[in-house]
């Protein structure tokens, strides 16, 4: 929970196969620690990808069902985004951990109140490929996870004026902080507009463009 551009209060639970049916409980408990009800909340802001498809999704639809109940506004942010906001320079390049040793990256420049603006389209690739997407570029401060868990990879190009940098924010903070900018800009979303990043097909998906699925999977996945 944030106001304005502070984060309030947070919590952080491990990932498992319930976190549906515990969102709304710890969702309670947040509110209630700071004095509030879910009625007091004037904008509602999520995570919106890319990231794990679960995750997202059980994120999304609770953010969209408060959202439609209460009848306010959403302000999306993508993980790159968040991941962006980090350092004091005129450019960063977003590294996101993806699956398979794979990455999302996304390079971004800054507005005056540090909005990143998307120089490019997210892409999910090897870390290899994303380095290439920059390679053109003397001067790059790379950003997120991936980032900080390849930074041998990044130094291993041999650019001078490459770095990256390590970021001491929970991914909770980056996104109230970008939230409140889109705010006050009236960038928002509702329940019926907001829409996942997820940058590539799920395993689902796939299989289906495939014709690996069984028919009433492939007829649930295409009317749902």
């Amino acid at each position: 929970m944030a106001r304005a551009a502070t984060l309030v209060k947070s919590i952080t639970t491990p990932v498992d196969q319930t976190r549906s049916e515990k969102l709304w409980a710890e969702i309670e408990t947040l509110l209630a620690e700071v004095g509030q009800t879910i009625r007091d909340v004037d904008i509602f802001s999520v995570c919106r990808g890319p990231g794990g498809f679960t995750g997202l999704r059980v994120g999304i639809s609770a953010v969209k069902g408060f959202a439609a109940a209460m009848n306010k506004p959403i302000a999306g942010v993508t993980s790159l985004e968040a991941a962006a906001i980090s350092p004091e320079s005129d450019r960063a390049y977003a590294l996101v951990n993806a699956y398979k040793g794979e990455v999302y990256s996304q390079l971004f420049s800054f507005d005056l109140e540090r909005m990143p603006v998307a120089e490019n389209e997210p892409l999910v690739s090897s870390v290899e490929d994303a380095l290439d997407r920059v390679a053109g570029l003397d001067e790059v401060i790379f950003v997120g996870d991936a980032a900080e868990g390849h930074a041998d990879a990044i130094s291993g190009r041999g650019k001078l004026n490459w770095s990256v940098s390590r970021s001491n924010h929970c991914l909770a903070e980056d996104i109230a902080r970008l939230a409140f900018i889109k705010y006050s800009r009236s960038q928002l979303d509702d329940a019926g507009t907001l829409k996942a990043c997820y940058v590539r097909p799920s395993e689902a998906e796939i299989k289906l463009s495939l014709g690996l699925l069984g028919s009433k999977i492939k007829r649930s996945l295409k009317h749902g």
